[in-house]
């Protein structure tokens, strides 16, 4: 761990040595190593995170695209599209975009059409307007949904689940509209 160096200071300045000032005395030199955090007997080095952030003070009007992650506490105006990426939106982020990204987490307001690829998740501060399609959705308690919502399926297990699950969205003015369509997707 690190110990305080002894003080060892001369009781009083030698004559003919003029006094040190504040800026001419040196301060012991502090080791400062990166953080370290250890998991399950693992360390690593903890780095910034990828991606890009928008701040609270920050507004932004026009279109992002990227790769990486980005994290929104500002305000965002026009069209996001990350093809690999994550958009979280923070407590204070107010979005008035589309959003399309692999996964879109909400945790502030968002008046636009989310489309994650993989996952979509509403917090308990989250505000969604706008229509939301994703494989995966959560929405914890308290948030707040102005939305229609399409979950997606894998091509793969399609067949096979279209004939266990009902239609996400059935209206209860045409039930057996629903119904049809269900019977026939799959065949």
């Amino acid at each position: 761990m690190w110990r305080k160096p002894e003080d060892t200071k001369p009781a009083a300045p030698a004559a003919g040595v003029p006094a040190s000032t504040p800026a001419q005395t040196q301060a012991p030199a502090v080791r400062v190593d990166p953080v370290v955090r250890s998991l399950a007997g693992m360390t690593a080095e903890v780095v910034q995170p990828s991606g890009g952030t928008i701040t609270s003070t920050l507004v932004i009007k026009g279109e992002i695209r990227g790769n990486e992650d980005l994290y929104i506490d500002g305000e965002v105006q026009g069209t996001i599209h990350l093809t690999s990426g994550r958009v979280t939106v923070g407590p204070h982020g107010k979005i008035s975009a589309n959003v399309e990204a692999r996964e879109i987490v909400v945790r502030g307001k968002v008046l636009g059409a989310l489309r994650g690829r993989d996952r979509v998740e509403v917090a308990s501060t989250g505000e969604v307007r706008g229509d939301i399609s994703t494989k995966q959705i959560s929405i914890a308690e308290g948030a707040q949904l102005h939305s229609k919502v399409e979950i997606t399926r894998e091509e793969a297990a399609g067949n096979i689940r279209s004939a266990v699950k009902p239609a996400v969205a059935v209206t209860p003015s045409a039930p057996g509209l629903a119904m049809k369509a269900v019977a026939d997707s799959g065949h």
